[in-house]
């Protein structure tokens, strides 16, 4: 009798332990990824109200206002309503005994999300002096300007989950094409808001040897937020190369162009909620195991 249940054991024993290495083989760490790009996303609408309650303790925002330009000048600064910024990540590769093609990516990534920005500004012009040329007495007359600049920039630098399900043509051939859907969740871990204030007076006269500035003026406020969170919904979809044909080295290695269309939802505790559709565009290294 102990001689059946030793043998009976040892069958039961087998058998898991083909079954353990049949479950394993089914769903493999197969690719490390790193990307590197940037983040394309429209500059959201923002308002003096907007800062006054991401910054109220601001000394700068409990200034007068009144016969400041309210932002009608920020095209001036910023060329275009769409800001970028940086995009880092790096992911690991699942691949599926029964769907060759079908690659399933997790990881983090880092970048800044719910970017804000805002500029006040005026400028007051007034008669300074009378200048007489002493050759033909003609006079020449001078002004004085003084212009305020306020600006206001919210930013958030977050870290990132994600996971994206790929669907590849052949992916043992040297090019490829893919694209899949996913999913990512951020935290901010530096939220902040910055108060800029720029003042300066200058004389102009009739010519450039007339003309000086004097009284700059600057000062800075910096302010920490709370945490904020986004999530993202995308589009990976991309061209991957292999480089290598014969070496076994460069074979496993892959470089490859990627595109993410995404709708991202940041929600700002001091503010409220906004959506945005941005485009991340990057460079990645592949290596397959």
């Amino acid at each position: 009798m102990i001689k059946h249940f030793k043998v009976v054991a040892l069958i039961f024993s087998c058998w898991g332990n083909l079954h353990a290495q049949d479950t394993i083989a089914k769903v493999r760490i197969s690719e490390f990824h790193l990307q590197l790009g940037t983040n394309y996303q429209p500059m959201e609408n923002s308002s003096l109200e907007d800062f006054q309650r991401l910054a109220p303790n601001s000394t700068l925002l409990q200034s007068d206002f009144t016969g400041f330009n309210m932002g009608e000048n920020y095209m001036f600064y910023r060329p275009s309503n769409f800001g970028s910024a940086s995009y880092n990540s790096l992911q690991l590769g699942l691949t599926f005994k029964n769907a060759p093609s079908l690659l399933w990516r997790i990881g983090i990534s880092h970048g800044s999300s719910g970017d804000l920005s805002y500029w006040a500004n005026r400028s007051i012009t007034a008669p300074y002096d009378t200048l007489t040329s002493s050759q033909t007495g003609q006079q020449y007359f001078t002004d004085s300007t003084y212009s305020e600049n306020y600006f206001m920039r919210y930013s958030s630098q977050q870290l990132r989950l994600e996971s994206s399900v790929i669907f590849r043509t052949n992916p043992a051939k040297r090019w490829s094409l893919y694209a899949g859907a996913g999913l990512s969740f951020g935290l901010s871990y530096k939220a902040e808001t910055y108060i800029n204030y720029f003042a300066n007076s200058s004389i102009s006269g009739l010519t450039s040897e007339y003309s000086c500035s004097q009284n700059y003026q600057s000062k800075t406020e910096h302010f920490k937020n709370k945490m904020t969170t986004s999530t993202s919904l995308f589009v990976p979809m991309g061209v991957d190369f292999r480089i290598g044909k014969n070496r076994e080295f460069w074979k496993r290695l892959h470089l490859y162009y990627e595109m993410k269309p995404s709708v991202t939802i940041t929600s700002i505790p001091e503010l409220n909620t906004f959506t945005r559709v941005n485009m991340i565009n990057t460079l990645g290294l592949k290596i397959a195991f």
